[in-house]
């Protein structure tokens, strides 16, 4: 009974529920929004503004609340893809699947950020399209009402490949943003622990997903700026991924990394609040292995 009791007190061997991710992730989404709207209208822009140029025209064509635009389907993304990416990656732990070689966590993430994103995608469409409906005239743009709207019009428009526009990149991009976000993730704050004897406690958390995230960012951001100019796209507008390519080169070999500093700003310190939540989570609601 007192083994049982003491295994009970013990929060580093607790595991994570299903939602952790989804809701962590959700919550970071509120306060980053902001910045995933201001690269995504760098990705987009065909002259060049910095980002508080870009910042700047938001407030003029939308007010403060433009930032949000597209929003529901972010977070709706978040819950639901987030949550399948961290769920499937450790069930790869819980099974076993999972050893300490980078390799194989390299592996599992790529399957579980492929599988996350490929039921995410049409809530990705809208979210880019909302956030850069703003920039058209009334003429030209869609003019999506709510997300409702957009789960209507897009396939009564454009067919329901439109809810598809970019799917690869997108796929492709969320395979690797997996392999930053959760797999690096994982390996760092195992090597920090095992090489300087760290608990597992908030220094360790945010040592680890600075670290991994400026890695995630850094491989990601091509297949983001391709991800977001398919999806914006019109009808026949990019051919093929070819032509989304040659148009993401327009402003030079450091095209694939437009709004890269905005992706930064977001994503360092999302990361850190996301992974300071889901860790907070795990410690204090997780489900705990008493050992027999």
């Amino acid at each position: 009974y007192l083994e049982v009791l003491a295994n009970s007190d013990d929060k580093d061997s607790r595991r994570p529920r299903w939602w952790f991710g989804g809701l962590a992730s959700t919550v970071v989404a509120v306060i980053v929004a902001p910045f995933d709207l201001i690269k995504t209208h760098m990705q987009t822009q065909k002259r060049k503004k910095s980002m508080l140029k870009t910042a700047a025209k938001v407030i003029r064509l939308r007010g403060i609340f433009g930032f949000y635009d597209g929003f529901p389907a972010a977070a709706l993304r978040q819950m639901f893809a987030t949550s399948l990416r961290f769920t499937l990656y450790n069930l790869g732990k819980d099974f076993q699947v999972l050893d300490n070689r980078l390799g194989v966590k390299i592996a599992l993430a790529s399957m579980a950020g492929t599988a996350g994103s490929a039921i995410a995608i049409p809530l990705d469409v809208i979210n880019v399209r909302m956030q850069t409906d703003m920039k058209s005239s009334d003429l030209e743009g869609r003019k999506y009402k709510c997300l409702s709207d957009a789960l209507i019009r897009i396939p009564r428009e454009e067919g329901w490949k439109g809810l598809y526009n970019g799917g690869f990149a997108c796929v492709l991009k969320s395979a690797i943003g997996t392999i930053g976000q959760i797999a690096i993730y994982d390996h760092i704050k195992g090597q920090i622990q095992a090489h300087y004897d760290m608990d597992d406690n908030i220094k360790l958390h945010i040592t680890s997903s600075v670290m991994s995230s400026i890695i995630d960012s850094i491989l990601t951001q091509p297949f983001d700026v391709l991800k977001t100019l398919m999806m914006n796209a019109r009808p026949g507008q990019y051919p093929n991924m070819l032509h989304a390519v040659h148009f993401m080169m327009r402003f030079g070999v450091l095209s694939p990394y437009r709004g890269l500093m905005p992706a930064l700003a977001r994503k360092v310190p999302a990361t850190i609040m996301m992974y300071v939540i889901y860790e907070q989570l795990r410690l204090k609601m997780g489900i705990l292995e008493i050992d027999e």
